[in-house]
């Protein structure tokens, strides 16, 4: 009889997030993915975090206000708050759209 060890090896991302409960920061959003009925995960490059996740409550409702400042390559100023895993967008204001290259590109 032999003993099998097994290693594991978790990798967490995770990048320098500011003390405070909410923050606001500017923003390129660079992809969405779906999740659930009405939440959206964002892939977000700052330039004060770099890369970095964030989940948008409710932004594939018709109803959302969010939603239209949430498109792949818009410029966006956000306001997040600090979720358990990831966090989460309370505010976006689309500063620039950069339609022409979202339509080449899509």
């Amino acid at each position: 009889m032999g003993i099998r060890v097994y290693l594991f090896t978790f990798y967490l991302y995770t990048f320098p997030m500011p003390e405070f409960r909410s923050f606001r920061v500017e923003a390129v959003v660079l992809r969405h993915n779906d999740y659930g009925e009405a939440d959206r995960f964002l892939t977000l490059y700052t330039r004060q975090q770099g890369k970095l996740r964030a989940l948008a409550k409710g932004a594939r409702k018709v109803t959302s206000r969010k939603a239209g400042h949430l498109e792949p390559f818009t410029h966006v100023a956000l306001q997040l708050a600090k979720g358990r895993d990831l966090p989460i967008i309370t505010q976006a204001e689309t500063i620039q759209s950069h339609l022409p290259l979202r339509n080449d590109l899509m």
